[in-house]
């Protein structure tokens, strides 16, 4: 059985079958043009709707000017489309467009994606949920506003006394003043890029962990770092990343539905697109037309 729920054919018949009912739904409800009826399910939509943006219910006075926008915008969309205003108008294009591809994305998601599914997508993708290592160092900062070009060389120097000196040392009275912490404990290597800047980053991945060593180059300075621990990154297991796995398969099965949406809807047209100009321009829409298609 869920074998047969999993059929992209079957998803696309749910959604034909969807798109006639909605038609039907709208044929019937416009079957006469000089009524306008407000069904209970649109006003309790109307007051959904406010409530979800405003966090309470509507006034009585608020009500009514539901009711009213509601029949206005009906009225509205009525009379431009008796008066054909809504033709080659590419903002009523693409709403509706938006609209039929909301109903594939609906189909798309009706049933939650299996653990093999998501397995599956974890290995065939392993570089988008792979875990960074994480590290916990301090760092130790000499200025270039204040020292000038000497803020290397007295951050070399500062790493020989260092290296000489005993685990009694106070290094946190040595070197600069920061606004960033001098310790930082379990971070990743994009959090120290936001802090620090890339190029610090990069050059951290010569430091070996255990010692004081450096000078390091920021975006504020130059710094001295001793890496105290360091977790290597890694492939996380299902479980650890199981929300964001699935967030990415619907994402990607929304994009195939409606793919396969258009693919099945374009045999019922003959498309030709004309060439945009003479010599090597000849051939750019039948070009650009078999690229699409052929996907």
């Amino acid at each position: 059985m869920q074998r047969w729920v999993k059929e992209p054919l079957l998803h696309f018949l749910a959604l034909g079958a969807l798109v006639f009912f909605v038609y039907g739904i709208v044929a019937k409800e416009e079957v006469d043009e000089n009524e306008i009826f407000v069904s209970r399910g649109q006003q309790e939509n109307l007051v959904n709707t406010f409530s979800r943006t405003w966090q309470r219910l509507p006034t009585p006075q608020e009500y009514q000017g539901l009711l009213r926008d509601y029949i206005r915008e009906e009225i509205a969309y009525r009379q431009t489309r008796d008066m054909g205003l809504d033709e080659n108008d590419i903002v009523i294009r693409r709403r509706l467009r938006q609209k039929l591809e909301m109903l594939a994305e609906d189909v798309a998601g009706l049933v939650p994606p299996t653990d093999e599914e998501l397995q599956a997508y974890l290995e065939a993708n392993p570089e988008a949920f792979a875990l960074e290592p994480r590290l916990s160092l301090h760092q130790l900062y000499f200025s270039i506003d204040h020292r000038g070009e000497r803020a290397r060389e007295d951050a070399g120097q500062q790493l020989a006394v260092l290296g000489s000196a005993g685990a009694d040392l106070d290094w946190e009275t040595l070197g600069d003043p920061l606004s960033l912490p001098a310790t930082l404990e379990d971070t990743t290597p994009s959090g120290l890029g936001r802090l620090f800047g890339d190029v610090f980053v990069e050059e951290l991945d010569a430091v070996e962990p255990g010692e004081w060593q450096g000078p390091v180059k920021s975006g504020y300075g130059w710094h001295l770092v001793y890496v105290f621990d360091e977790v290597p990154g890694r492939q996380p297991e299902l479980a650890e990343v199981r929300e964001e796995v699935e967030r990415e398969v619907l994402v990607r099965r929304r994009k195939e539905s409606i793919d396969r949406l258009y693919d099945e809807l374009a045999v019922n047209y003959t498309i030709e697109i004309e060439p945009l100009g003479p010599s090597r321009e000849a051939g750019a829409g039948q070009q650009v037309a078999g690229q699409y298609f052929a996907r």
